[in-house]
């Protein structure tokens, strides 16, 4: 354990030293995120000039909500995406091969060995702008709602992150999954809106096939009031049953590999 974290610190700050030299990135970074977060703020509007109420969350609720989606974002394109959103073009290449033969686990190692370190900017970004929803609804979470959050987004993360592992799992069996990322985007937008707006099939899916209701909607919830603090043990629970389910499905995965050789 201790060498896996040794060789992931090596890599982190080998990727870290070669972000700072581009520093420019960290601007156009800044302002394509403000740039999305003001659009997605237009629709938002655009929905509350015909309703007051959008599955039962008014108009900042929704805001908080887009706050913890944005942050979730950030998640994804720092960490996710640089690092095994890699894994399908380096199995079909036999690139994996020099993974596999390093002495840690190579979950791991694939998930979190580069770092998009402006695009973390985007995590603060959406704290933010869920913090300044609180303001403008004149709400201020007590200590046991602010730790439930915090679990729940901790729970949240985990979740996602067992989504990407099993997507790109596929990888294994499948030649052409360059483009798995693009499915996921896909489905994850749907946390952009909470899980009550949909009809009853798609919250069925939401909830329990794929999950994504846990990472925004329930943390969005934990923040307004709207979950008891003691449910956010139900969110760490899903999230441990998940990545369970994705780690099963990565040993799989693993040993349907054959390597570059085959």
């Amino acid at each position: 354990m201790n060498s896996a974290f040794r060789i992931l610190a090596a890599f982190w700050r080998l990727n870290v030293a070669e972000e700072l030299q581009y520093r420019a990135n960290f601007v156009a970074s800044v302002l394509g995120t403000v740039f999305y977060m003001a659009t997605a703020l237009l629709t938002l509007s655009l929905f509350f000039r015909h309703t007051s109420q959008l599955g039962g969350w008014d108009y900042w609720e929704i805001v908080v909500l887009l706050g913890v989606f944005n942050a979730l974002t950030g998640v994804v394109e720092a960490v996710l995406r640089p690092g095994i959103g890699q894994l399908a073009g380096e199995v079909k290449s036999g690139e994996l091969d020099l993974v596999l033969v390093k002495p840690v686990d190579a979950q791991g190692f694939v998930s979190f060995r580069q770092l998009d370190i402006w695009r973390f900017a985007d995590i603060v970004l959406g704290l933010a702008l869920a913090g300044y929803a609180l303001f403008k609804l004149h709400y201020v979470p007590s200590i046991a709602q602010l730790a439930a959050f915090v679990v729940t987004l901790a729970s949240a993360a985990v979740v996602v992150y067992a989504i990407w592992v099993v997507l790109m799992s596929l990888a294994f069996w499948f030649v052409t999954v360059e483009n798995i990322a693009v499915l996921f985007d896909s489905v994850f937008e749907g946390a952009r809106y909470p899980v009550s707006a949909y009809p009853g099939a798609l919250r069925f899916l939401f909830v329990y096939l794929i999950p994504i209701a846990w990472t925004t909607t329930v943390p969005a919830s934990a923040l307004t009031g709207r979950l008891r603090p003691a449910l956010a043990l139900v969110a760490a629970l899903v999230a441990a049953v998940v990545f369970l389910l994705a780690r099963f499905a990565w040993r799989a995965a693993l040993r349907h590999y054959s390597g570059a050789s085959g």
